[in-house]
Order: structure tokens, then C-alpha cells, then sequence
């Protein structure tokens, strides 16, 4: 891990509070780890063949047939 040090405007500081700025960069570090696992699932995804793939095939029945009458209603119409 690493530190790294930013230099803020007085100015800012008095108006919101150095706990305050604190919190943002450490909401906003935490949506950047978010931001990268987002991509990676992305990317895994993208490399995934669920149409092929034969597990998904019949975990995809075995779902309709268990939750079908959800939805059944609505397509009969």
C-alpha cells in the first residue's frame, strides 16, 4: 500500500472540515474499488458463453419451470 499526500486549499478545509474532506477521498477511493471489480465481472462476463454453456442451459429450465407461474399470466394475455 501506498500514501499519497494532496495538498488542500485552507480555504476548503475551513468550509468543510478536514473530517469531512477525509471521508470524501475515502468514499471516493472506495468507488474507484468498486469501478475496478465492476469492470473485471464486465470482462468476465464478456468471455463467458452462458448460450453454450450447459449448466446455465438447465439451471435457466430448472428456474422457469420453478418460477414460471410468476409470469405465465402475463404472457397469456
Amino acid at each position: 500500500m501506498r500514501e499519497l499526500k494532496i495538498q488542500i486549499d485552507d480555504k476548503l478545509i475551513q468550509t468543510f472540515g478536514y473530517s469531512t474532506i477525509e471521508q470524501q477521498v475515502h468514499d471516493f477511493i472506495n468507488k474507484l474499488y468498486l469501478k475496478i471489480s465492476a469492470q473485471e465481472m464486465l470482462k468476465g462476463i464478456q468471455e463467458t458463453d452462458l448460450e453454450n454453456d450447459e449448466k446455465w442451459q438447465t439451471a435457466r429450465e430448472l428456474a422457469w419451470k420453478q418460477e414460471n407461474h410468476r409470469y405465465i399470466k402475463y404472457l397469456q394475455k
